[in-house]
């Protein structure tokens, strides 16, 4: 879900890397180190990022942030020798410090870190990787160190109690690095919770490779979506020959698109841009899909098999993934309720959507057509479909979910 956000952490402050660190402008994942950082920065809660940088680096910095609407947090730039910033903050909430070259994901602040703790330090297991969460009353001191000796002032963040960052991603890069082998350890960290056992062991291995393609493309995340959602379409269009190879290409079609719609959300997650419109744009493309696979595997059946009643199956298919789309739409919308609710309906709810959001069945569709028995399919999936939206509709009414204010 596209949620970002933490309560702690209210400021950041920015340093553009240390001695070893590879300049701010590097690009890392289809970012420059610098536009990663603040937006990191940004969506761990900070609403003003101090940047630490030297005179002669300031203007070509600020010129590469431009006409970014992404960077919606006030950006200020602190440089050695001049002029502490007027107007700090408050001494309400947390100061997150790191430096341009350490990588991480937003998540981490957010699960590491507790409301009304004091401050603490977060360190690698290796590489000297680190960040660190102060109270925000410690932000004049690190900027006074600052701009009187270029450097940060340790005598706070010393003290700081030290944690582990667990399973999540803490990395720092250096000028030695492999950008290339980096990213692809990053990458391994971007699984989506809902991930079927096929994404998983299969569409994830090659979606990965693609997405490093796509990062070093224009493409965005929402025009990788339209690219999967076309070769969907296609993979539809091939069952309508009602033929062996036909079936074959369209269930070969049909899985390269799923491939593609782990690849969007993946380059969204690296290239932090995640969006409402995105998140909408894959749930109903895919759905598009899902009816018109439904309605051509119906066809290819009738034609293959001599089935009558395949046209039918197919149709019933095709309107319970068509029924199902707003009830799946409602039960993610209300699902902070429903974790509030925790009763048993709300679970099994979010045990079903998680399972119809997998891609799992595209391989399913593969193996029956290679085997010549769509008709496995279209039976068990026109049965089960509507099943599906009836408990499901059933869950949602009983948890008090279908409610305009739920």
């Amino acid at each position: 879900m596209y949620r970002f956000g933490s309560r702690m952490v209210h400021v950041a402050v920015i340093s553009t890397g240390r001695g070893d660190a590879p300049p701010p402008l590097t690009r890392f994942g289809g970012l420059s180190l610098l536009k990663r950082a603040l937006l990191t920065a940004q969506r761990a809660g900070a609403r003003v990022c101090y940047v630490l940088a030297r005179h002669e680096e300031t203007a070509v910095l600020q010129r590469s942030l431009e006409n970014d609407p992404r960077l919606t947090a006030d950006v200020v730039w602190v440089t050695p020798h001049d002029p502490l910033p007027t107007d700090l903050p408050s001494d309400v909430g947390h100061c997150l410090v790191f430096s341009c070259d350490t990588l991480f994901r937003p998540a981490l602040i957010q699960d590491v870190g507790k409301e009304g703790e004091n401050g603490w330090q977060v360190c690698g297991d290796s590489n000297h990787a680190s960040l660190t969460v102060a109270p925000v009353s410690q932000l004049a001191s690190l900027l006074v160190a600052w701009t009187q000796e270029g450097s940060l002032s340790q005598e706070y963040i010393e003290p700081l109690p030290v944690r582990s960052p667990g399973q999540h991603f803490l990395y720092r890069l250096t000028q030695q690095d492999d950008c290339g082998a980096v990213e692809k350890a990053f990458l391994l960290t971007l699984e989506n919770p809902r991930d079927g056992l096929v994404d998983t062991y299969l569409n994830r291995r090659y979606s990965r490779l693609l997405t490093r393609l796509f990062l070093r493309t224009p493409l965005t995340p929402n025009q990788i979506t339209i690219l999967s959602f076309l070769t969907g379409l296609l993979g539809a269009s091939c069952f309508l020959l009602g033929s062996y190879g036909g079936s074959v290409l369209g269930a070969l079609l049909l899985q390269f698109s799923t491939v593609l719609d782990c690849v969007d959300g993946e380059v969204a997650r690296v290239k932090m841009l995640e969006s409402p419109l995105g998140e909408w744009l894959d749930i109903t493309l895919d759905t598009v899909v899902h009816i018109a696979i439904f309605l051509g595997v119906g066809v290819a059946v009738w034609k293959q098999d001599g089935l009558a009643a395949a046209p039918l199956l197919g149709g019933l298919l095709a309107a319970a993934a068509f029924i199902s789309f707003p009830l799946v739409t409602r039960a993610e919308k209300t699902e902070d309720a429903g974790r509030t609710r925790d009763g048993w309906e709300d679970i099994w709810i979010e045990k079903m959507v998680a399972g119809l959001t997998s891609r799992d069945y595209s391989l399913l569709v593969l193996l029956c057509a290679l085997v010549g028995k769509l008709a496995w399919f279209l039976w068990a999936a026109a049965i089960g479909a509507q099943v599906f939206w009836v408990v499901l509709l059933s869950l949602l009414w009983k948890a008090g979910r279908l409610r305009r204010s739920a």
